[in-house]
């Protein structure tokens, strides 16, 4: 428990900051709702001038930013970008942390195993995406029904803001295994940005060219915002999926954890 509380107390500005930066994000682009939804007809003009694969890797062929959840689906997946680097980013620096700082040794010759280190390690990292994800969902909530003053699905909205919460633990679970396998990582952030950019990437191929299996190997396809919007759930087999690789990844970095020479100062 000491671990933990140590972690939380290191950890916890950092994630106020990232979720403060995710709502003046949000704060900006709904304040712009009432233009966009007016000249939708346009956008949608300018838009089929484009090719229709450029439309579907934009998303922009399944969603009407016409409609409060339309566009805000469509924001959120920029939203969901920052929270995915940042989920990723604590999910690195949980355990690779302590080999950058040089204090590493010191933390396994206290009277604890290797197993409760990445339990507590682990559990801090989840209860900062559940702050993270009720917060943004709360401050998410009133920005959207200030702004447009509109009725919309509340059950909807809920769905796809919960999204950040179960994309961050894949993200994180990701990390925790990088963290592990990697033997020295300098700089967290760059490596976080290029592996979100890159999965991000993957679902604009995915939306692209609507190809099922691709949909497979992105976390961002999982809870695609257009398939939430018009089911009103998620798809089961994409839940499984992201609960698998989250529980994979997480028994990996235990098993590598425990055999892994940690490098003395």
């Amino acid at each position: 428990m000491n671990i933990y509380r140590h972690e939380m107390r290191m950890s916890l500005r950092s994630m106020l900051y990232w979720t403060t930066g995710m709502l003046v994000g949000l704060l900006f682009f709904m304040m712009m709702f009432a233009a966009v939804s007016e000249e939708a007809s346009v956008i949608n003009l300018i838009v089929s001038q484009f090719p229709s694969e450029v439309v579907r890797a934009l998303g922009l062929s399944t969603l009407d930013l016409s409609t409060v959840l339309g566009y805000y689906g469509y924001v959120f997946m920029f939203i969901l970008l920052v929270a995915s680097v940042y989920a990723l980013k604590i999910g690195i620096s949980a355990l690779s942390e302590e080999i950058r700082a040089k204090t590493a040794d010191f933390l396994l010759s206290k009277p604890v195993s290797r197993n409760v280190i990445v339990t507590a390690k682990a559990l801090s990292v989840i209860t900062l995406l559940a702050l993270q994800s009720a917060i943004y969902s709360l401050g998410a909530f009133i920005i959207v029904d200030i702004i447009t003053g509109q009725p919309y699905d509340k059950t909807v909205f809920l769905l796809i803001n919960l999204s950040i919460f179960l994309v961050g633990l894949f993200f994180a679970g990701l990390g925790l295994l990088l963290s592990v396998s990697i033997k020295k990582i300098k700089s967290v952030l760059p490596v976080a940005l290029g592996i979100v950019f890159g999965f991000a990437i993957l679902q604009m191929l995915n939306q692209s060219l609507a190809d099922p299996v691709l949909a497979y190997l992105t976390p961002f396809a999982y809870f695609d915002i257009a398939r939430i919007i018009n089911a009103r759930a998620y798809e089961s087999a994409y839940v499984i999926s992201d609960a698998v690789l989250i529980v994979s990844f997480t028994l990996l970095t235990y098993i590598i954890y425990r055999r892994k020479d940690i490098p003395s100062v």
